[in-house]
């Protein structure tokens, strides 16, 4: 079977026979159907680090591993289709401008298989392919050949990147000579002037001008709105939400969410934030009573057994490990040594399985040849690399022996580790037993063990009310809403007074609260945060559900779509408790509403108000 004229199609497949892959058909029962364009099947990227250039000659010569492999990718699965938005957010080093690479064919895969189906005009950095020497026509002209334009059409590409991004007589200048904004408008003019079918754009328009960062998002716009497909990543949540209708969150080289965009932007802030309300409240320190209590996240059924590697003081990790071949043995079954890759504990085929989302396991590593998980302090997730196996079949209700060995280089010798059981008759962590250790060059085997009681079922019952009323925030953001004209609504016109009502649950009573909102336009703008207690409305000793409203009246907001932002804090004092000491609740994107312009097609701007006019 052909390819379908009009879609090129590029596959890289690492392990097995090259096939191209056509299309599937365009219609289903005479409707129009969204077919993939890019199809990415366990792709993963990795690099080999050498302490020193001369160890990479020594392994070419006399052999054995005198490398690191650091995984930048590892077993990422996605399809795009067609007129899909897709955003890519992570922190620095989460593997998203590798995945472009990848897909832009920039890069090399080590394993898996990239299937493209049509033009792909990617902006990966500022500089296509660059002449610095020539002038901008010269390198408009150049690299509309590279990407292969007939001679005849590209007078007229020239001139639509002439309109495009009006740097006028300077594109007659030599490169070199341009600002990194003229380089931005340049460069994004040539990339989206042949009409690919996919555009892939990495974080460069943050380089433009907030003019021409318009201009480029609605030439973006416009582009969706033909069918086309786009990836953007961006350290943008605005331009993330603004522009794309499905977000991917990358962490250390995984994918971790793949949804909605409002659903993964919220999940991703939240996550983000956490460790900034850790520094603040460290984890509701007043609720929790010792960090061998567990949380709600943590709990198991009566088929399952939780355990964690952590520090043997019991205080929060100060040091890096690779952790290499765990392994565990319940009872009377046989050894099972637990996989590093992110796997979904559900299912009942798995053994056993770290948990890789929710604890202190980062990124995948290779050292000494050895394949490795690195344990080390990771803000505002549950302590301890934690992994957790299921009890052989039939075993339930009955005492089991536990064994655990694994295999580890710290990179601070002081730190020694201990692993830990989470006693569901109990609800708190206990240490297993320290046995033999074995040293291995650099690497050190520690092996545990410990006789886990019958458990009780009424006792485990018990402990999972009592965690979950103690893992119970102190307070706890019910819903915010928009309200106009004695109802919720969603949207309001310019000038028309509206409430921002804020709902919270006190589950404890704090000595003092506030509570406070965040506005943020829809293209990034920050228009506006307050406190309650700013206007005198910090409560003492709060119980039970109280309703905080926000009063809009006169309503000087600007016409646009606007996300609300909700923290409970510890009372406004500035300057004494500012920036807070403590945060008792926060929710990322609240809720979301719309000012509509007063006046059709007139733009007032960030605010609409009226002043006065002196005419003398």
């Amino acid at each position: 079977m052909g390819v379908a004229p009009g879609h090129p199609v590029r596959v890289v497949h690492v392990h097995g026979r090259l096939q191209a892959v056509p299309p599937p058909a365009a219609h289903v029962r005479g409707r129009p159907v969204s077919r993939p364009v890019i199809e990415i099947e366990h792709l993963s990227v990795a690099y080999q680090m050498y302490a020193q250039p001369s160890d990479q000659l020594k392994e070419l010569i006399f052999g054995g591993v005198r490398h690191e492999t650091f995984w930048a990718l590892r077993d990422v699965s996605l399809t795009v289709n067609e007129g899909d938005k897709v955003g890519i957010v992570g922190p620095n080093g989460a593997g998203k401008s590798t995945l472009l690479k990848v897909v832009a064919g920039t890069m090399r895969a080590t394993g898996g298989r990239v299937a493209t189906h049509g033009r792909i005009s990617s902006l990966l950095s500022m500089v296509p392919a660059w002449n610095e020497e020539e002038t901008g026509i010269e390198n408009i002209r150049f690299n509309l050949m590279l990407q292969g334009i007939e001679p005849r059409r590209i007078p007229d590409m020239i001139e639509d990147i002439t309109e495009f991004t009006e740097l006028g007589p300077f594109l007659f200048n030599p490169v070199k000579t341009y600002s990194t904004g003229m380089g931005a408008r340049l460069s994004f003019g040539i990339a989206t002037a042949t009409e690919p079918d996919i555009l892939i754009v990495d974080e460069v328009l943050g380089t433009g001008d907030g003019y021409f960062a318009w201009k480029a998002m609605k030439r973006m716009e416009e582009f969706c709105a033909r069918g086309r497909a786009m990836i953007l990543v961006s350290h943008s949540m605005s331009a993330i939400q603004s522009m794309c209708n499905r977000a991917i969150w990358m962490q250390t080289g995984e994918k971790r969410m793949d949804g909605e965009v409002n659903e993964v932007i919220a999940a991703y802030e939240l996550d983000f934030r956490r460790s900034e309300d850790e520094s603040l409240r460290t984890r509701h320190a007043s609720t929790r009573a010792s960090v061998t209590d567990a949380v709600v996240g943590e709990l198991t059924d009566e088929t399952r057994v939780r355990l964690r590697i952590t520090s043997q003081t019991g205080a929060p990790l100060f040091s890096s490990h690779y952790v290499s071949e765990i392994g565990i043995r319940l009872g009377e079954g046989e050894r099972v040594t637990i996989p590093f890759d992110l796997l979904d504990g559900s299912d009942e085929a798995v053994p056993a399985v770290l948990d890789v989302l929710n604890s202190e396991w980062a990124r995948l590593h290779e050292r000494d040849g050895r394949v490795c998980r690195v344990l080390t302090r990771l803000p505002g997730r549950n302590g301890g690399g934690q992994f957790v196996a299921r009890l052989p079949a039939g075993s339930e209700g009955q005492s089991q022996a536990i064994e655990v060995d694994f295999t580890v280089q710290s990179e601070d010798q002081r730190e020694a580790l201990k692993v830990e059981v989470l006693d569901m008759s109990t609800g708190s962590w206990t240490p297993l037993v320290a046995g033999s250790s074995r040293k291995d060059g650099r690497w050190t085997q520690l092996r545990f063990h410990r006789e886990l009681a019958k458990p009780d079922a009424e006792a485990a019952e018990r402990v999972m009310k009592e965690v979950a009323l103690a893992s119970l925030p102190d307070a706890e953001i019910l819903s915010v809403n928009v309200r106009a004209r004695n109802a919720q609504v969603t949207s309001v016109k310019e000038r028309e007074p509206f409430d921002i009502e804020v709902r919270v649950m006190f589950h404890r009573s704090p000595e003092l609260v506030d509570v406070g909102i965040k506005l943020t336009r829809m293209d990034g703008t920050y228009a506006f945060w307050q406190s309650s207690g700013q206007v005198g409305a910090n409560i003492e000793r709060p119980e039970g559900e109280k309703a905080f409203s926000f009063r809009f009246d006169p309503n000087v907001l600007g016409a646009g779509e606007y996300f609300v932002n909700a923290h409970v804090t510890n009372g406004w004092k500035f300057p004494e408790n500012y920036p807070y000491s403590e945060l008792y609740a926060r929710k990322i994107n609240a809720a979301m509403f719309r000012i509509v312009p007063e006046f059709n097609g007139v733009d007032h701007g960030v605010l609409n108000q009226r002043v006065k006019v002196d005419i003398s």
